[in-house]
């Protein structure tokens, strides 16, 4: 298998200042990327992901740690002898070439015949949806089409491993989205191994096999994008993702009681005791139909709605209970009936609950 294995590999940075301790500094990663898989770096500008793909890509020199595919340590291994391709923020097009030259760019590398290496372009350009424009000029295409023109340019050599640095950030919305389907599309058709880097959560969430979620330097928590949401390991990687709803408590002989004395419910034994964060999705706060009084697996949250937002066909309630601030999500037909200044009674299912430690 075509398994790609970050074991233990970092990077530091040394700052020219003196006495400056605020050198960046990439913590020993250790990361298995399945053949096939689409595999996100997501985390904030600045946290290491750009770092760490540059690693992989061969662009920087690892500190220590290995780079292994197929169990061939790639570590020493020139950029250009790793059979890896790259799509950048900016498509990086020569502007003397014609469309299906830049496609065919890597192919004349690798000394394939001019008729094959054309034929497989325009091939490849068909499946970007740019069929019959393979003898433009990068200038006379769009910022979309410049970068589909890019991703067939990477895929036309079957690469081991496509590498992926934010390369929707400047489009507009709807050409991202565009981009986005287009590389679901393809990524599947192919079977192409990917890492992506972005800083955009939804962007991850569409994509993505695998996220694995970064701040300053350290690689926090891997998982599916449900497995994230549903279950963070800290309250920074939930922060991240968006839960803002986080109560802080203490875990106590099988409850957890919050530092403000608002909510007391029970936990599963094996959590451990302590100070710990109790986390509620929003989706998970529902509102109650009048007349049920909530039963022991639930939790009772009653407060003002202080705003409706729409969002995406369903709203966003901020609700101010007596010491919290909490996010609720409503549907539409639910919202209709509500306005600000209402009290309104929820419930949240206890297995809906997740405490991580403080």
């Amino acid at each position: 298998m075509n398994d790609l294995r970050i074991i233990n590999i970092e990077k530091k940075y040394n700052s020219r200042l003196p006495k400056n301790d605020s050198a960046f500094t990439l913590q020993p990663i250790g990361l298995t990327i399945k053949e096939g898989e689409f595999f996100s770096l997501l985390g904030p500008s600045g946290c290491g992901k750009t770092t760490l793909l540059k690693l992989v890509a061969g662009l920087i020199r690892a500190d220590g740690g290995e780079i292994r595919m197929d169990d061939f340590d790639l570590t020493a291994v020139p950029p250009e002898d790793r059979r890896f391709a790259m799509v950048f923020q900016k498509s990086l097009l020569f502007p003397h070439m014609t469309v299906e030259e830049n496609v065919a760019f890597g192919l004349k590398m690798q000394k394939v015949s001019k008729k094959m290496r054309l034929d497989q372009a325009r091939n490849m350009l068909e499946h970007v949806g740019l069929q019959g424009f393979g003898f433009r000029h990068p200038d006379e295409l769009s910022g979309g089409q410049q970068q589909r023109v890019a991703l067939a340019r990477a895929l036309v050599a079957h690469p081991r491993l496509l590498l992926m640095d934010e390369p929707f950030s400047a489009l507009d919305p709807s050409l991202r989205e565009d981009m986005r389907e287009l590389l679901r599309q393809i990524q599947k058709e192919f079977r192409v191994t990917v890492l992506f880097v972005t800083h955009d959560r939804e962007e991850a969430f569409y994509l993505s096999d695998r996220i694995g979620v970064m701040s300053e330097g350290e690689l926090l928590q891997v998982g599916t994008a449900q497995n994230l949401r549903d279950h963070p390991d800290t309250t920074k990687v939930a922060a991240f993702l968006g839960l803002k709803n986080l109560i802080e408590g203490t875990v106590t002989n099988g409850y957890f009681s919050s530092k403000l004395e608002e909510f007391e419910i029970p936990v599963p034994h094996l959590i451990e005791e302590g100070s710990c964060f109790l986390i509620l999705r929003p989706e998970a706060i529902q509102l109650m139909p009048e007349g049920v009084i909530p039963g022991a697996d639930a939790m009772h949250i009653r407060g003002e709605i202080q705003q409706l937002i729409f969002n995406h066909g369903f709203y966003i309630g901020k609700l101010k209970t007596a010491n919290h601030q909490l996010e609720c999500s409503f549907s539409s037909q639910q919202a209709k009936n509500m306005a600000a200044g209402q009290m309104v009674d929820l419930m949240i299912s206890l297995n809906d609950i997740h405490i991580v430690k403080k």
